[in-house]
């Protein structure tokens, strides 16, 4: 079992059988108030035990942290065993998620506990102890601790996104959060479209709150069972009873783990989508060696420890907030109604110039004014008919030229122009042009 807790080809052949993996690891591991021999949350000094709790990862035992308490974080099915978390004493476990985050009405005391402030005097310190001289074996290549960053509702993944911490440094950790946030109008649009779960829609079997982590955490425990017919120690186990792989399925087990056995475990872990109301947590490292005279003097815990053991066993950490306040990415519809109606107008209005001015100029051109001039040239048609048959009727009747100008002179003096003039002004075009017409045909 130790053989495959450190990643070692297996040298014996051992038959079939039930290993109790927990009571192993919580055997041979090396405890939280071991591990972690100094904290200070908040510029308060706090006991490490009741802070830390135990919890069975992919690496091991890990310390856990802030976590969520676990009938929250479970189904009420799940027996807790290691899972038993025991609250520092006056706080109150609570119930969190990112979509609706704290209840209004909570008071200072509860866990998971808000950060104070920014800065390094505001944020956590750890004093770590390795105990290197206790090593049997390590997961890496390399003597220290690994600290995984992770929301509180989702199982961590410590072996793949850990961060290392090597023993004799200072290691400053800068966290930035990220946050995903959707508008609550997206709800009726398909899931396969918005690429997102939201809280009440993703329904596990497990844990009691969706995270994408944990969608896969249960992806994987599935897989294994129709695989190999167990699951691993760290995985959750979703009908409760099932078996926990021993010694003879680990190479299964590590087949499955490392998608080596084709497209199936990618098809499942396609189907678990991101949250619709996600938190992660970015981390900025920066490390120095530890000066041990000032830090003999500053932590009263390493008084009577040596500098070479210092420097071989001892990790200093501190984790902090940069800021205040942080960007959140807002996912929304990228055209709604309204945009789509805007957009529409936008166009028909760029390449039509349409209005409702224009809709009353297309009726008049359209419909209107060819009846107006359909009408005009009927009414030109018929007079023009009915003075010609005039002409055909009355005798010709030549007069010269120079009488007849004489006789209009005569006829039509000055005044009599002008009156007429005046006339022709206030008549409309036809009717002025069937009056000078008559007037022609009778001088003629």
């Amino acid at each position: 079992m130790l053989q495959v807790l450190c990643h070692r080809k297996q040298r014996t052949h051992l038959s079939r059988g039930h290993n109790n993996w927990e009571q192993l690891i919580s055997n041979i591991s090396q405890q939280c108030g071991a591990m972690v021999i100094g904290c200070r949350f908040g510029a308060v000094d706090y006991h490490c035990e009741r802070m830390f709790q135990p919890i069975i990862t992919d690496e091991g035992l890990c310390c856990v942290f802030n976590m969520l308490h676990p009938r929250f974080m479970y189904k009420h099915h799940v027996p807790l065993t290691l899972r038993n978390v025991s609250v520092s004493k006056g706080y109150r476990a609570v119930n969190w998620h990112a979509e609706l985050g704290y209840s209004r009405s909570l008071k200072n005391d509860y866990y998971p506990r808000a950060s104070l402030g920014t800065g390094e005097s505001l944020g956590m310190s750890l004093m770590l102890n390795v105990e290197a001289d206790a090593y049997y074996c390590s997961s890496s290549n390399s003597i220290g601790f690994k600290i995984a960053l992770h929301s509180p509702n989702e199982s961590p993944n410590v072996r793949e996104t850990g961060v290392l911490l090597a023993p004799g440094l200072e290691t400053k950790l800068r966290i930035e959060p990220a946050k995903i946030m959707t508008e609550l109008s997206l709800r009726h649009v398909h899931r396969k479209y918005r690429h997102c779960l939201f809280q009440n829609e993703g329904n596990l079997s497990y844990f009691a709150h969706y995270t994408q982590r944990n969608c896969e955490m249960e992806c994987m425990s599935r897989l294994l069972l129709q695989r190999c017919g167990c699951i691993a120690f760290y995985m959750p186990r979703i009908n409760g009873n099932d078996t926990v792989c021993s010694i003879r399925e680990a190479q299964c087990v590590e087949s499955v783990r490392l998608h080596t056995i084709g497209l199936v475990v990618e098809s499942c872990l396609d189907n678990c989508l991101p949250s619709c109301f996600d938190l992660n947590y970015n981390a900025i490292t920066s490390a120095t060696k530890i000066s041990y005279n000032d830090f003999r003097i500053a932590n009263a815990q390493v008084r009577n420890l040596s500098k070479a053991y210092v420097e071989r066993n001892i990790a200093i950490v501190n984790l902090y907030y940069k800021e205040h306040t942080f960007r959140a990415n807002k996912q929304t519809e990228f055209i709604g109604i309204s945009d789509f109606l805007s957009n529409v107008g936008g166009l028909m209005g760029l390449f039509l110039g349409f209005s409702f001015l224009s809709i009353a100029e297309c009726v008049y051109f359209a419909l209107i004014r060819p009846c107006r001039i359909c009408a005009q040239l009927r009414r030109q048609r018929s007079v023009s008919t009915l003075e010609l048959g005039r002409g055909r009727v009355t005798p010709p009747v030549v007069v010269p030229i120079k009488r007849t100008k004489a006789h209009v002179s005569a006829m039509m003096p000055q005044q009599q122009w002008q009156r007429q003039r005046q006339r022709q002004q206030r008549i409309s075009p036809a009717n002025w042009f069937k009056t000078e017409l008559g007037q022609q045909y009778s001088l003629a």
